[in-house]
């Protein structure tokens, strides 16, 4: 297993770490295995607002919760317990300790909650703050601290004050960002910042969150495997380490060329720990990008763009909203759940769930599933109509049985090649769009669309950079794609050869004679 990019102490002894957890401001970046994002810069654990008596034993409460949780896990926690504590100092000045916590206490806490006092928070913070008061109350017992309470946890704090916490992934947190808005996108993307474009193109190929694409690293983001290009890093929110995910030939000239980039004008003492994306700023010198930026990069961009969704309304772009849109589009071009959510990095399917939202042309797209199994087809009003199979041949559309005879041999990411098992063709996992041995369908649309969206991201990319060269090779790409594309918007098959011209191996040409 490769080793996780975490952010190391410099020193090597304890006695610094010690001497870090000994103030009242800990610095993350000086305390070893701490987990901390890249592209922000949110390193310090405050605890100079907790009363001193106190401020020994949330120390030694968070100092254990930090070796399991991130940087801004324990700083929601201290800022929960904060509320708590200047709270339970106010019904009893100058404790020192919680032996004499009530359920009173613990009542009183609630309606407060729920008060001016409490700034009124909402059901979701309310179980956050009571469950984090819970495990501190629970730690303190399991340690037989001085400071624990006398009464048990359960008789404090019940089951039903924490609440059921509320269903967050369902159908209405689903953000992607709708077709007709990635139309706009690629129509206004030479309004994209420059500088910017290559975490923007990566987003929306990868499905990462942003902290995650900003903390790849030149040296170990990449790999080519006899399958293609893979996109390799870590996935800090799930802890999940050297995480794949596949990638076109052109994504990956893309991060080639930001390596080179970066190996050629960023100095290595400006980068110790090789980001793809190294910050440019001084005060964030040996950092990543500061995903802050981006995000108002992406702000300015649906401002300029003037993005509107399909009601006419303002449209902003959100750097999450591309992971939920990958997801969403894997879902709808026929991956199953279980890859999707190995893709995602999910830990649970009950997370990928979330992102079952089918859309119209899914629905079109069973239907056609039913027609390659047998003979119907959808009619104008979305209804199953019967088809003479006579008619199907002379309208050239697949045959079925034959590319089920031969799948593992000629299913291709954007259709089918019809050349035999035994030939050998070296183009079949890139096909060239005019062979006649290529065929695609209608159901594969949506791939040839984000294959153009993509292209036009690296030509513009390639027309503010000044090459030439990535411009005409991208260009001339694009002359074989846009015809295809034209084709399947019509609803037809592209197919050059048709089933009277393709290519048959001498066993099938023997059977038909």
């Amino acid at each position: 297993m490769p080793a996780s990019h975490s952010h190391v102490s410099p020193f090597p002894f304890p006695d610094p770490v010690e001497a870090e957890f000994a103030k009242d401001i800990w610095d993350a970046r000086c305390i070893p295995g701490t987990r901390y994002s890249p592209c922000r810069s949110v390193f310090l654990l405050n605890f100079t607002y907790i009363a001193p008596a106190l401020r020994p034993v949330v120390k030694r409460h968070i100092q254990l919760t930090l070796m399991k949780y991130s940087v801004d896990h324990c700083r929601n926690k201290i800022r929960h317990l904060e509320t708590f504590l200047d709270f339970f100092l106010s019904r009893h000045p100058g404790a020192t300790h919680f032996q004499q916590l009530d359920r009173a206490d613990i009542e009183a806490y609630l309606v407060y909650l729920r008060t001016d006092h409490g700034k009124h928070w909402s059901e979701q913070e309310m179980i956050y703050a009571l469950s984090t008061l819970k495990q501190f109350l629970e730690y303190l017992q399991q340690r037989s601290a001085f400071e624990a309470p006398h009464q048990s946890i359960g008789k404090l704090i019940w089951p039903d004050d924490v609440g059921r916490k509320a269903n967050y992934y369902n159908g209405e947190t689903v953000k992607y960002i709708p077709e007709s808005v990635l139309q706009q996108i690629d129509q206004q993307i030479h309004l994209f910042p420059a500088e910017h474009l290559p975490v923007f193109i990566l987003l929306r190929a990868s499905g990462w969150r942003i902290s995650d694409v900003l903390n790849l690293r030149c040296d170990t983001c990449l790999e080519h495997s006899p399958s293609g290009w893979w996109l390799c890093g870590d996935i800090r929110k799930t802890n999940v380490l050297n995480h794949r995910v596949p990638i076109s030939d052109e994504i990956a000239a893309l991060v080639t060329t930001q390596q080179k980039y970066v190996e050629e004008h960023i100095p290595p003492e400006r980068n110790p720990r090789k980001y793809l994306f190294p910050a440019q700023k001084e005060d964030r010198t040996g950092l990543a990008q500061s995903a802050d930026d981006f995000r108002y990069v992406l702000t300015s961009f649906s401002k300029k763009a003037e993005l509107t969704d399909d009601a006419g309304k303002p449209f902003r772009l959100k750097a999450h909203a591309f992971r939920h849109t990958k997801a969403v589009e894997l879902i709808n071009n026929g991956m199953s759940l279980f890859y999707v959510q190995k893709w995602m990095a999910h830990l649970s399917p009950h997370m990928t769930m979330v992102y079952a939202k089918l859309l119209d042309p899914t629905m079109r797209r069973a239907w056609e599933e039913a027609f390659a199994r047998g003979a119907v087809r959808i009619d104008p009003a979305g209804a199953p109509k019967p088809v003479d199979p006579a008619q199907l041949v002379k309208e050239q559309e697949i045959e079925w049985e034959h590319i089920r005879h031969n799948l593992d041999a000629v299913r291709l990411p954007n259709g089918y090649c019809f050349k035999p098992k035994k030939a050998n063709c070296p183009t079949q996992e890139t096909p060239c769009y005019t062979c006649h041995h290529f065929c695609t369908t209608p159901d594969f649309l949506p791939q040839f669309e984000r294959e153009e969206r993509e292209m036009r991201e690296l030509i513009e990319l390639g027309k503010k950079a000044g090459s030439e060269i990535w411009v005409e090779r991208n260009t001339q790409k694009m002359g074989r794609l846009l015809p295809v594309i034209q084709i399947l918007r019509t609803g037809d098959l592209h197919h050059p050869a048709g089933k009277a011209l393709r290519e048959y191996t001498p066993e099938e040409r023997a059977k038909r004679v």
